[in-house]
């Protein structure tokens, strides 16, 4: 993919190989990879049946001729003689397995039982604040009263207009 500016212009112009659609090459992080090869059963009893026939040294040049592991004809062998190679295997589904109802709903419990921890843990930082201003609240009132009463117990200061009037 290369990129162009038109004549008199500074808009780049996208050129795309022959035979991409240029919206299809913009669709992900991973369109560039290739597709997961997939076999007919005839595929896989043909292969079987060559490396079967093929002599000791042979056998690794029909592999990677195919670009195929051992692994692949030991499973494909194993699945022709239990007569499963032309069926997939029934009841088998690709991808993560399904949760059961109870999965399910244990999970949502755990979810709801996070949100009441966080939500408690926040009210107790709340409350602790809270004490905390109370507390220094009642240590000023007490301040306050402790000036007071000892100013009601004290005579008062003379002053010279006092002195008068006395």
């Amino acid at each position: 993919m290369t990129i162009n500016t038109s004549a008199g212009t500074s808009e780049p112009i996208l050129e795309v190989p022959r035979g991409q659609d240029p919206e299809a090459s913009q669709q992900g992080p991973r369109t560039n990879r290739q597709a997961r090869r997939t076999f007919s059963a005839e595929f896989k009893r043909s292969i079987v049946q060559e490396y079967d026939a093929a002599s000791n040294g042979s056998k690794g040049a029909v592999l990677r001729r195919e670009r195929l592991y051992d692994s692949h004809i030991q499973e494909w062998r194993a699945a022709f003689e239990a007569g499963t190679l032309d069926k997939p295997a029934a009841g088998t589904r690709r991808g993560r397995p399904k949760k059961t109802s109870e999965q399910a709903q244990i999970d949502q419990l755990t979810k709801e039982l996070n949100a009441e921890r966080t939500a408690h843990e926040k009210t107790r930082g709340k409350l602790v604040s809270s004490d905390a201003a109370l507390d220094t609240l009642g240590k000023g009132v007490a301040f306050l009263e402790a000036l007071s009463s000892k100013d009601a117990s004290s005579p008062a200061p003379a002053t010279s207009a006092g002195k008068q009037r006395a």
